[in-house]
């Protein structure tokens, strides 16, 4: 007999559930939902891997991206369905620990198709969850509550109504109020490659993070001895052009001293080809119209259509994760406005990290375009995690946000001190040549090959 849910009994009835939206956000809902006790149909228009394995998300432009699985991934994981992680261990996700302090899990490394697949196994093995494919075109409403929604001119009824679809969804938009925010302005390119046996695979507990001159640097170890290698630059720099080529982007990384070593095809071997993610944005949005006010009884919002984040940082899966357990720990108490939880838990957990990429990447990208920084202007957060590396005792504030422990809050006592910092003339830390150099050498050979 399948054990019910952490913290909950025997359930009072069966609720007929309705998940929009199969990423990891609404496939760990509907799992969580359905060992509930719930009926769960699931709608996506993807139909999944092919029969060779290969999978291109349908309609999910970051789907081959690096991806972050933070420890509070892991932590509501491990809570929900340990198997899935077991799971994930077993065929090749691995499990980052703080140095020092066994047990203390920073972050799960896999590719997002790893993960995506084996949470949507297990959510198709679940005898309570119906997986379909096919188009969510508008939601179903009568008198104020979600009845479900129309999918390829079908109606699918439900009782609960859960819409966790990607940035570019509009579903349900008719009854909430305005997005917040927009742009950050930033596109980044990147290749995917596997450490060739004879040579040591990335095996640090973080990803690592590098700012250069115009550009930032990344890379994300993932699993079975693959790592991703990405540069982030303006969306407007005329030098993305040849970054997104293949010998553009090859020539590039192995400029920057960050990147090179795990860009070495001798090795490291490419696995896939060059790619770019653009339109990124910083959005926040609550559940209905106003603080309170719900879009419709039995309708909920998670995921990207709460919140979107520059993924540089890796900080939104962090984020729904943990907000979608919040659902699943409260969807069966009839006393509580879930709308109202989700919103009051979004506006403490999730609001702050929104407000604080607002101002992080406005000033980062002032920086890629030459503006210098101001000592006279709110400071961003990565300004003062970069002061940890000549002030040490600061780190008992730095390491809880920057592991997401605690809430950016936790740096203002610091950010006078940093600004002084600057004053006295440190500045943080830059490394790599200029991104127009990066492309120089790639120009000049096309032009002679032309």
């Amino acid at each position: 007999m399948r054990p019910y849910g952490p913290g909950n009994g025997p359930r009072r009835h069966t609720t007929k559930a309705l998940v929009i939206g199969a990423g990891p956000v609404g496939t760990f809902t509907a799992i969580g939902l359905a060992r509930r006790g719930h009926d769960v149909t699931v709608i996506d228009r993807d139909p999944g891997p092919a029969t060779d394995g290969a999978w291109r998300r349908t309609g999910v432009m970051q789907g081959d991206s690096p991806h972050a699985w933070r420890g509070q991934v892991v932590r509501a994981m491990v809570e929900e369905m340990p198997d899935v992680v077991e799971r994930l261990r077993a065929e090749g996700a691995r499990l980052g620990e703080m140095p020092g302090m066994p047990g203390l899990v920073t972050a799960m490394f896999a590719r997002r198709p790893l993960v995506e697949r084996v949470l949507r196994e297990t959510a198709q093995a679940e005898p309570r969850v119906r997986w379909r494919t096919g188009h969510a075109e508008c939601l179903l409403l009568e008198d104020g509550r979600a009845r479900g929604a129309v999918v390829d001119d079908d109606p699918v009824w439900a009782d609960l109504v859960v819409v966790a679809t990607g940035r570019g969804s509009h579903l349900g938009d008719e009854l909430r109020g305005p997005v917040e925010g927009g742009t950050c302005g930033t596109s980044y390119v990147f290749a995917t490659y596997r450490t060739r046996e004879h040579a040591a695979a990335y095996d640090a507990p973080f990803p690592s993070f590098v700012t250069g001159p115009d550009y930032a640097s990344l890379v994300m170890p993932a699993d079975n001895r693959t790592h991703h290698v990405l540069l982030i630059c303006p969306s407007d720099a005329e030098e993305l052009a040849v970054l997104r080529t293949e010998d553009g982007f090859r020539r590039a990384v192995a400029a920057v001293p960050h990147t090179a070593p795990w860009s070495d095809v001798d090795t490291h071997e490419p696995i896939t080809r060059v790619q770019v993610g653009s339109n990124l944005t910083n959005t926040y949005r609550l559940q209905g119209p106003a603080l309170g006010l719900p879009p419709a009884r039995g309708l909920y919002f998670l995921g990207d259509s709460v919140c979107t984040l520059n993924p540089a940082n890796g900080r939104s899966l962090a984020l729904h994760v943990p907000h979608a357990k919040v659902l699943l720990d409260h969807v069966e108490d009839d006393a509580t406005d879930l709308s109202l939880l989700l919103d009051q838990w979004a506006e403490e957990h999730i609001r702050p990290w929104w407000a604080d990429h607002v101002l992080t990447d406005g000033s980062l990208l002032r920086r890629f375009h030459g503006e210098p920084l101001s000592v006279d202007e709110p400071l961003p957060s990565d300004v003062i995690l970069a002061a940890g590396a000549v002030r040490p005792e600061w780190m008992p504030v730095i390491g809880p946000c920057a592991g997401m422990h605690a809430g950016p809050a936790i740096l203002d006592q610091l950010r006078e001190p940093v600004a002084q910092l600057l004053r006295d003339g440190w500045e943080p830390p830059v490394e790599g040549p200029r991104r127009a150099a990066l492309v120089a050498e790639t120009r000049s050979a096309l032009a002679t090959a032309q």
